[in-house]
């Protein structure tokens, strides 16, 4: 009998993690998908938008705001390591990515040419201008909770030893490099470089980058890189 709850036990353990293990792939698997889709698109059709944001107003809106909120599902349902001392838990940091995600896919910026053919319900109730003042906001939160995610949470608790070590440096990267694209993408909007580089289409590919970082982040997490982490690890091992 003792032995039967010992597997019944471990079995709940592994279908947990398992759990975890596809939440955070998912996560990873739609950061990636987005920022392909998009860019595709734009190449293809020979317009690529200024943002990734701009897509709401073409034919990948469905694409843009489904993928945003399966996004916002994701996160929502994802729990992490639940730590009752602390007052930041993985958790919570999730829930405030996901509303962020479900805003910037439902309050979205500006229409060009300052005109849309119609309105979703944030914009009727908010109006254009807070409506995109609003999406500027949740896309600040969504890349801040994300990351953070890379620079503490997936670091929590956690001893640095053999593939760990090198998930550990590739978390330290991705973190930074959302911060550093994000940062960059403020500069350039107060500094007025982003109109200068607009044929360059600068935004759009720093918020396609910073979303490859927080999507590589998840995937590592979820171990759906391990190939990339082996390699890593051969790289960062300690002498």
């Amino acid at each position: 009998m003792q032995d039967g709850a010992s597997r019944a036990r471990q079995a709940a353990q592994n279908d947990l993690v398992l759990s975890f293990l596809s939440v955070r792939r998912a996560i990873g698997a739609l950061g990636f998908f987005l920022p392909v889709a998009l860019a595709l698109y734009g190449l293809i059709a020979g317009n690529l938008r200024a943002s990734m944001s701009a897509y709401f107003y073409s034919p990948m809106r469905e694409i843009f705001v489904g993928t945003l909120c399966a996004q916002a599902v994701f996160l929502w349902s994802y729990e992490g390591y639940r730590d009752p001392g602390r007052m930041i838990t993985d958790k919570l940091v999730a829930r405030i990515a996901s509303v962020a995600a479900a805003l910037i896919a439902l309050a979205p910026t500006n229409p060009p040419g300052g005109a849309a053919p119609g309105c979703t319900l944030l914009q009727c109730l908010l109006s254009d201008g807070p409506s995109a003042a609003l999406h500027a906001v949740a896309t600040a939160m969504f890349f801040a909770a994300l990351a953070f995610y890379c620079l503490v949470l997936f670091r929590r608790g956690r001893d640095i030893t053999g593939d760990e070590h090198a998930a550990q440096v590739i978390y330290r990267l991705c973190g930074w490099t959302i911060i550093a694209a994000i940062g960059a993408i403020g500069l350039m909007i107060v500094t007025g470089l982003d109109m200068r580089l607009a044929p360059l289409r600068p935004i759009f590919w720093l918020e396609a980058l910073a979303t490859f970082a927080f999507a590589t982040s998840w995937a590592v997490k979820g171990k759906a890189l391990r190939p990339v982490v082996r390699a890593m690890t051969a790289m960062v091992r300690p002498h």
